[in-house]
């Protein structure tokens, strides 16, 4: 599943603090290498080469939109951005360049991966464009977001999930995949198998 993630994708990979969505976004961005660069304001991607990351000096909506400016003349490359809610925020102006990005993008097989604490701050010019999101455990304000979004059902699903455990959904096809993130070593191994309708958890009486 992950493997066939379109390069020119746009995701929203979602969850708490410690749920597993960094773990899985390095392993996803270690499927992209070298066409990729991270935005990593936490520094949390010191594995991968300095040209595949960058590291701002603050949470200026200036240097991320120097940023986008580069991406725009370059093709084939995904851009993954931490924390996104800081820069790719509702309530948060996009520049011209990120703009750009976000809804031109995929003329040049550019991709925008959103890794974000809290679903409900993305901006709508983003999200509006996602094909796929991956939940982890989310917190309680982002609890009737994700059930509008989703549906009743799936949305107390992602409510109970584990540490490491986490929901793929299509927002295209509606498909639904549940994964698990297995640490082995320094090495991360991946399980999923998709789930009908029938198959998905009923939500508790």
């Amino acid at each position: 599943m992950l493997a066939n993630l379109a390069r020119d994708n746009r995701l929203c990979i979602c969850g708490l603090p410690g749920s597993g969505k960094t773990t899985l976004t390095r392993h996803i961005c270690s499927l992209l290498e070298p066409r990729v660069l991270i935005y990593d304001p936490l520094d949390q991607y010191r594995m991968f080469k300095d040209n595949n990351r960058y590291i701002p000096k603050s949470d200026s909506l200036v240097e991320f939109e120097s940023v986008c400016r580069q991406l725009c003349a370059t093709k084939n490359i995904t851009f993954v951005v931490e924390e996104a809610e800081r820069y790719l925020g509702q309530g948060k102006p996009l520049g011209p360049y990120a703009f750009d990005l976000c809804n031109r993008g995929r003329n040049w097989n550019v991709g925008v991966y959103a890794v974000t604490r809290r679903i409900q701050r993305i901006s709508k010019d983003f999200f509006d464009l996602c094909q796929n999101i991956i939940f982890f455990k989310n917190g309680a304000k982002s609890r009737m977001y994700i059930r509008d979004l989703v549906g009743k059902e799936i949305a107390v699903w992602i409510y109970e999930l584990e540490r490491f455990h986490f929901l793929y959904y299509s927002l295209e096809t509606e498909e639904t995949i549940d994964g698990v993130l297995e640490i082995e070593g320094v090495r991360e191994h991946i399980e999923t198998r998709s789930m009908s309708g029938a198959e998905q958890p009923k939500e508790k009486e």
